[in-house]
């Protein structure tokens, strides 16, 4: 029996990936120009469908990028020009606050415990922006919809917001009119390899680029979005990425139906929990438990993990802080329904 992999990215790719692989390779995809028509097309189609699909508006710019670390890198050395201030509850937003750091931007830390609503009250005036991560990979935390909605109503006039989307992007509605730089990697939600990254940006972000003018980097943002609205990329991309992310789009349902079944999933897991007794939630607070990524605490981790892949299915090491007494657990939409029922059976009779 083949090995279902749960770890939290990279994860189990669409089941349709090997035969869409083939399709690419039969059509000379993989050896497409990123300066050409054919290009063009691809990059049209692709953005078509996450506009379509998950709802991004028409006059945000899509820009494909390496990874959601690279955007990371992007935000500081071209879109800001002073400070930025970092909500974060777990690793990846540290690394994040860091990197801003580390690239000579003023960072205003603003930390929260994983079973605490983010502190939109805490707002400082100082910020250009406000950054958020959507979903926190390291301890399957989530700040909701409503949350982002009143840090949005209550910034500044001259502040923007960035969100780290990246186990959330394909997994979860988003409402992306309540930021301004949106980004994730391709090999979480999206169901793909690792290699593509994708950047959202708001009309008020571009205007922020022009207003600093950066151009001392080859991935500067002006550089960026200059080739995205020619359908084109500043540097050689992941062309076969791009195609499989338009393929299994398009294939795919709507993100509102995708939102429900994960969901749905949690709910389900989340009555073997409390009947199991041996494991627990690491957020106790329902309410700020991210769908797509579940985080378990155990006395054991490696212990569970050992049991779990001798019924072939790998699940994930604790992370950062919690490292030592956790489990994750990828609930992503390439996630087939029956091989999460045969997960959440074994659960069951733990």
């Amino acid at each position: 029996m083949k090995q279902t992999s749960f770890y939290p990215g990279p994860s189990t790719i669409h089941p349709s990936i090997p035969s869409l692989v083939k399709d690419a390779y039969d059509k000379g995809i993989l050896s497409v120009n990123h300066r050409s028509s054919d290009f063009m097309e691809l990059s049209f189609a692709s953005k078509s469908q996450l506009r379509s699909q998950l709802n991004v508006p028409d006059d945000y710019d899509i820009i494909f990028i390496s990874s959601a670390t690279e955007a990371w890198e992007i935000l500081p050395q071209s879109l800001t020009s002073k400070t930025s201030q970092h909500f974060f509850n777990g690793a990846f937003g540290l690394k994040w606050a860091y990197m801003t750091k580390n690239l000579g931007v003023e960072v205003i830390k603003s930390p929260f415990d994983v079973n605490e609503y983010l502190p939109v009250d805490q707002i400082n005036s100082l910020a250009d922006w406000l950054c958020v991560t959507a979903c926190e990979t390291s301890n399957g935390t989530m700040v909701d919809l409503n949350v982002l909605q009143e840090l949005f109503s209550r910034r500044l006039p001259h502040q923007l917001i960035a969100v780290d989307a990246t186990s959330a992007l394909g997994g979860v509605i988003l409402n992306f009119q309540l930021a301004d730089y949106w980004f994730a990697s391709c090999q979480k939600c999206l169901g793909l390899p690792a290699g593509l990254g994708l950047l959202i940006v708001s009309p008020a972000a571009i205007e922020r680029g022009r207003l600093l003018g950066e151009r001392s980097h080859y991935n500067s943002f002006l550089n960026l979005v200059e080739h995205a609205r020619k359908e084109q990329t500043h540097y050689t991309p992941n062309v076969l990425n791009i195609y499989l992310l338009w393929r299994t789009l398009a294939a795919g349902p709507p993100i509102v139906v995708t939102d429900r079944r994960l969901r749905d999933r949690i709910v389900d897991l989340n009555s073997i929990i409390e009947s199991n007794g041996t494991l627990d939630w690491l957020v106790s607070n329902a309410s700020l438990r991210s769908p797509t990524v579940i985080t378990l605490k155990t006395s054991d981790p490696m212990e569970l993990k050992e049991r779990a892949l001798s019924q072939k299915m790998i699940l994930g090491n604790g992370y950062g802080a919690w490292k030592e007494n956790t489990v994750r657990i990828a609930n992503f939409p390439a996630m087939g329904d029956i091989q999460f029922q045969i997960f959440m059976e074994w659960m069951s009779n733990l």
